[in-house]
C-alpha cells in the first residue's frame, strides 16, 4: 500500500498532469474505432473518486472530461464529412466492417438522437459520429447535440465516482490504509472490465464461426437433447454467448485444477506465493476491514447457502420445473461432497491454524465457503439469465460473480484459506456450473419466471445472511481473531522495564505515530470504565458502522456526534469516553483505551491498556458530512487528566514516567 500513496500524492501536488490524462482519455474514447480500446469508464469513474476524496478539484476535471469527449466526437464527425463514403475503406474502419454496418443501422434507426444515445451504447459509440458526418448531418445540429450530450455523458461518468469518493473519504477518515485498498480495488476491477471488453470484441468473429459449426453439427444429431443444445449454442440465440463462455471456462478450469491438485499431491504443501499473499494480508488487516470481511465471509456459511439453495429449488418446484430443480439441487450437493472428499485427501494446514480459538473444521482444501457460494451463484446466474437479452445476462452474471469474488477475497483477507484453496474452489464451481448450464439448455424449455427467481433469491440470501450475522457475529468474530502472542510480566518487572515494551504513541493504519499515550492501565476494562465515569467522562458504546450515519449531517452539533473511531496498530479502542462539551466551548476531550498483548500479574493477572487523550472539534467535509477532527491533547489537558485520575480514591499510581517530554502515568485499581 505504501507504493500507491506516492502516486496519489503526486497527482494531488501536480493536478495538471491528472487533468491532461483525463482529457486525453475522454478525447480518445470518442475517436473512430480507437474508442473501443480506451478504458474511459474505469479512468473517469476513478477520477471522480479522486475528486470525492479531495485529491482533485471538481470543475477542472469536469471541464477536461467534457471538452475531451466533445472534441473527440467532433474530430470523428469531420472525418466523416471530409472523406464521405471513402471512410469505409480507410483504416481503421476497413478492419471493422461489421462495426460500421452496426453503426449505420443505429444512425438510420435513431437519426439525430443517435449522437446522444450512441455515447452510452457499447460497440457503436466509437463510430456513430463518423457515420453521422458521412451521412451528411448538419454541423450546427451535430454541434448542438454533441455539446449537450457531452455534458450529460461527463456527469454520468464522474458523478458516481464523486459520490463513491465521498464515501471513501469518510472511510479514509476512519482508516487511511483502507481508503487506499478500496481505491486500488476499484482500479483493478475497472481495468479488468476493460480488458474483458477488448478481448470480447477481438474474438467475436471467430466465436460466431465456431458457434455456427458446433450448432450445425448438433442440429443434425438424432438425439433431441443434443438438437436442443445445438439451437441453444447457435449464434442467433441470445444466451449462446453465455453458454459458450461457460463451456470454455469449464474446459480451462479442468486443466488448471488438474495442475493445482497434482502439485498439492506431489508437494503436500502450499507454494511460496500462497505464503507471500498471506503475509501481505497479515500486514494490512485492521479492525474496520475485519468487521467488513467477517460479515462477508459469514454470507458463505452453510446456513445461508443451503437456505437460499432450498428457496431456489422450491421456486422451481412450484413452477413445475422438475428437472431444473433436480439439477440445481444436484449441483449444491455435489459441491458439498467435493468439499468433504477433497479436504480429506488434500487438506493442508490453513495459515492461522494453531491459534487457540480457531475452528479447524472451517479450513479445508478447497475453500468450502468459496466453493459453495460459487456453486449457488453459478446456478442462480444460469437459471435467471435464461431468455434475457445479452446485456441483461451480462449484468446478472457480473452481479453473481461479484458475490463470489467478495467471499473468496474475505477468506484470503482473514487468513483462513490459501490462494490455492480459493482458486481450486472457484475452478470446481466453474466446472459444476458448466455442466449445469449444458444440462439446462439440453432440457425442454420450461417457463419458471427467471427474473422473479433472481429477485426472490437475492432478497432471501441477504435476509437470511443478515439474520445470521446479527445472531452469530460476536461468536464468529472471536473465531477470526488474528493470532496474537501474549507476554506476561510481574508487576515489579513491568514498572522497571516492561512498560517500555509497548508503543509510546498510537500508530495509525498508515504506520504513522500519532498522539502519545498518557497512561497505562493495569486492570479490567470494567474498572477503567468506572474510573472514567468518576472523572466525569461518558463512556461510548462499541463503535459500529451504524454510528457513521450521525456523520452524514454536516450541521450536527458536536454533542450529538459519536467520537471518531481511532485505531492503534489496526485494532479498535476497547473503551472510548468523552467529557461533555463545556458551555461556550467548541471542543471536547476524548480518552481511548487500547488493549495490548501484555499481561501483568500481582495478586491477579490483568491486561494492560494504553490510554490516549485527544482534543476533538467539529469538522464539516464539503458540506456533505461531518466527522469530528481530533488532535493530540495539550500538555495542560494531559496534566489535568492525570490529576483527575489520581484524585479518584480507588486508583493507585504504580509509577510516573516521561515519554517524549510528556508525562505518562501507570495506574491500577487498588486491591
Amino acid at each position: 500500500m505504501d507504493h500507491i500513496q506516492p502516486y496519489l500524492d503526486y497527482f494531488a501536488m501536480h493536478p495538471g498532469w491528472a487533468i491532461a490524462v483525463i482529457f486525453l482519455i475522454a478525447f480518445g474514447e470518442a475517436l473512430l474505432v480507437i474508442g473501443l480500446v480506451v478504458p474511459s469508464t474505469a479512468v473517469l469513474v476513478g477520477a471522480g473518486a479522486l475528486v470525492g476524496t479531495g485529491k482533485l478539484e471538481f470543475w477542472p476535471v469536469m471541464l477536461a472530461t467534457t471538452f475531451g469527449c466533445i472534441l473527440g466526437d467532433q474530430v470523428s464527425y469531420w472525418a466523416g464529412r471530409i472523406f464521405g463514403e471513402r471512410l469505409r475503406t480507410m483504416w481503421p474502419l476497413s478492419a471493422y466492417p461489421h462495426l460500421v454496418a452496426k453503426g449505420e443501422d443505429f444512425v438510420k434507426l435513431h437519426g439525430g438522437k443517435s449522437i446522444a444515445l450512441g455515447r452510452f451504447v457499447p460497440g457503436v459509440k466509437a463510430v456513430v459520429p463518423g457515420i453521422a458526418g458521412m451521412f451528411g448531418m448538419g454541423q450546427i445540429f451535430f454541434t448542438t447535440v454533441n455539446v449537450t450530450s457531452g455534458i450529460v455523458w461527463a456527469l454520468a461518468h464522474l458523478a458516481p465516482g464523486v459520490l463513491l469518493g465521498q464515501a471513501l473519504a469518510l472511510a479514509g477518515d476512519l482508516s487511511g490504509r483502507l481508503l487506499i485498498i478500496l481505491l486500488v480495488l476499484l482500479v483493478v476491477l475497472g481495468v479488468a472490465g476493460w480488458l474483458l471488453r477488448v478481448a470480447a470484441g477481438t474474438i467475436s468473429p471467430y466465436r460466431k464461426a465456431l458457434q455456427g459449426r458446433v450448432a450445425n453439427w448438433a442440429r443434425r444429431n438424432s438425439s433431441s437433447a443434443i438438437r436442443r443444445f445445438g439451437n441453444a449454442i447457435a449464434p442467433e440465440t441470445p444466451s449462446s454467448v453465455l453458454l459458450l463462455l461457460a463451456i470454455v471456462l469449464g474446459i480451462l478450469a479442468i486443466a488448471i485444477l488438474i495442475d493445482i491438485v497434482s502439485g498439492r499431491m506431489v508437494q503436500d504443501a502450499v507454494g511460496n506465493f500462497d505464503q507471500a499473499l498471506y503475509n501481505l494480508f497479515s500486514e494490512v488487516r485492521s479492525a474496520p476491514g475485519d468487521e467488513l470481511f467477517i460479515r462477508i465471509t459469514m454470507l458463505g456459511d452453510n446456513v445461508v447457502i443451503f437456505s437460499t439453495a432450498g428457496i431456489i429449488v422450491l421456486w422451481l418446484l412450484m413452477q413445475r420445473a422438475w428437472r431444473a430443480a433436480a439439477a440445481a439441487a444436484a449441483v449444491i450437493a455435489l459441491a458439498k461432497i467435493a468439499v468433504m472428499l477433497a479436504s480429506a485427501k488434500f487438506g493442508v494446514h490453513p495459515p492461522t491454524l494453531g491459534g487457540p480459538i480457531l475452528d479447524v473444521q472451517q479450513f479445508r482444501f478447497p475453500s468450502g465457503h468459496t466453493l459453495m457460494v460459487g456453486a449457488l451463484f453459478g446456478v442462480l446466474a444460469t437459471l435467471s439469465s435464461r431468455g434475457l437479452a445479452r446485456w441483461s445476462q451480462a449484468i446478472v452474471v457480473a452481479t453473481c460473480g461479484i458475490g463470489v469474488i467478495a467471499v473468496a477475497f474475505s477468506r484470503l483477507y482473514l487468513g483462513v484459506s490459501w490462494l490455492s484453496d480459493v482458486t481450486a474452489s472457484i475452478l470446481i464451481a466453474i466446472i459444476l456450473v458448466t455442466i449445469f448450464s449444458v444440462v439446462i439448455e439440453a432440457l425442454p424449455q420450461h417457463r419458471f419466471r427467471p427474473v422473479g427467481l433472481l429477485m426472490v433469491s437475492i432478497v432471501a440470501f441477504f435476509a437470511i445472511g443478515g439474520l445470521h450475522i446479527s445472531a452469530d457475529y460476536d461468536r464468529t468474530e472471536r473465531r477470526y481473531v488474528p493470532p496474537n502472542k501474549i507476554i506476561a510480566y510481574a508487576l515489579s518487572d513491568w514498572a522497571k522495564t516492561g512498560w517500555t515494551k509497548v508503543a509510546a504513541r498510537r500508530i495509525d493504519l498508515a504506520g504513522t505515530p500519532s498522539e502519545a499515550f498518557v497512561a497505562q492501565w493495569l486492570g479490567s476494562p470494567a474498572a477503567l470504565e468506572a474510573a472514567l465515569r468518576t472523572a466525569k467522562f461518558t463512556p461510548f458504546h462499541k463503535w459500529t458502522w451504524r454510528d457513521s450515519f450521525f456523520y452524514l449531517n454536516p450541521d450536527a452539533a458536536l454533542t450529538t456526534l459519536p467520537p471518531r473511531p481511532a485505531l492503534h496498530e489496526g485494532l479498535k479502542a476497547k473503551i472510548t469516553a468523552s467529557q461533555a462539551v463545556l458551555p461556550g466551548s467548541d471542543f471536547r476531550i476524548t480518552v481511548r483505551g487500547f488493549k495490548t498483548n501484555a499481561l501483568v500479574s500481582n495478586s491477579e493477572i490483568v491486561p494492560v491498556y494504553l490510554l490516549s487523550l485527544t482534543h476533538e472539534v467539529q469538522k464539516p467535509h464539503l458540506q456533505l458530512f461531518a466527522v469530528p477532527s481530533d488532535q493530540p491533547a495539550s500538555l495542560e489537558e494531559i496534566k489535568t487528566f492525570i490529576h483527575d485520575m489520581l484524585a479518584i480514591p480507588g486508583i493507585e499510581k504504580i509509577d510516573q514516567k516521561e515519554v517524549d517530554g510528556l508525562p505518562m502515568v501507570i495506574l491500577k485499581p487498588k486491591s
